[in-house]
């Protein structure tokens, strides 16, 4: 009788101990979810952050330019003309080269979200 009753207490700490390395499972893969989301967004943001400052900085940039070329040629209206056909010019190599750059963009990203365990992606 004895050992039936160790053998069921057994079965029942088994039990418990199962339902217990689940819910421990379940919480790293819930706070691993956490952490690279976290990781992700904190990239994005910053991200976000730079590109603004970098349009700002071209912006003021090709307004000088402007201003500069329409004095170049003495007239103001024919010096923004130049800078938009720069624009439109980069415009075109950005369209023409899309592929490249957002494979770049979304291997960057990807590297973000899996730089601990680039390895373990089972």
């Amino acid at each position: 009788m004895e050992k039936a009753s160790t053998f069921s207490t057994l079965i029942t700490d088994l039990k418990t101990d199962v339902k217990e390395l689940i819910a421990t499972k379940l919480k790293l893969a819930r706070l691993e979810i956490f952490e690279k989301s976290s990781a992700a967004g904190s990239f994005l943001i910053y991200g976000v952050v730079i590109v603004n400052l970098i349009f700002f900085a071209l912006l003021f940039a090709f307004v000088a330019l402007g201003f500069l070329f329409g004095k170049w040629i003495g007239n103001m209206a024919g010096g923004f003309a130049l800078v938009a056909l720069i624009y439109l010019a980069l415009l075109i190599l950005l369209i023409a080269c899309r592929k490249p750059i957002l494979g770049y963009l979304q291997n960057l990203f990807l590297k973000e979200v899996v730089k601990d365990d680039i390895y373990e992606l089972d």
